[in-house]
């Protein structure tokens, strides 16, 4: 039995999917590397405490060593428009006493019109 095709939506969801888990990775490992290639030139995360982080400050942060241990996502939420999606989530991980902590964020990414990749263009994170 033969599967019907999927469809660019689909396509689209599976792999803001497989971008969301690598975002999530690459923050837990300290991956700068692979927030080069998937961050907008014009990218800008705001900070648990109310702030505003650019693309260099952003990846120049993720460099060092991550403060969040235990880090794992769960409650992930992919919406697609067209060209755009948003991606919430809530995180869990442990704190600086051991205690579980926990958070949401919301990632912004943007299908780019020349090639069609997907780059991260905002990011909001929450923390308890």
């Amino acid at each position: 039995m033969q599967m019907p095709p999927r469809d660019a939506a689909e396509d689209a969801l599976a792999l803001l999917g497989e971008l969301n888990q690598g975002y999530i990775r690459a923050v837990a490992t300290s991956d700068a590397a692979w927030f080069e290639r998937h961050l907008a030139a014009d990218f800008l995360n705001s900070n648990p405490d109310g702030s505003l982080s650019g693309r260099a400050a952003f990846i120049a942060r993720i460099a060092q060593p991550s403060g969040v241990p235990d880090l794992a996502v769960e409650d992930v939420r992919i919406r697609l428009f067209g060209d755009t999606a948003l991606i919430h989530a809530r995180t869990v991980y442990t704190r600086p006493d051991g205690s579980r902590g926990a958070g949401r964020y919301t990632d912004v990414w943007v299908r780019q019109a020349d090639d069609g990749r997907w780059l991260c263009v905002a990011a909001h994170v929450t923390r308890g």
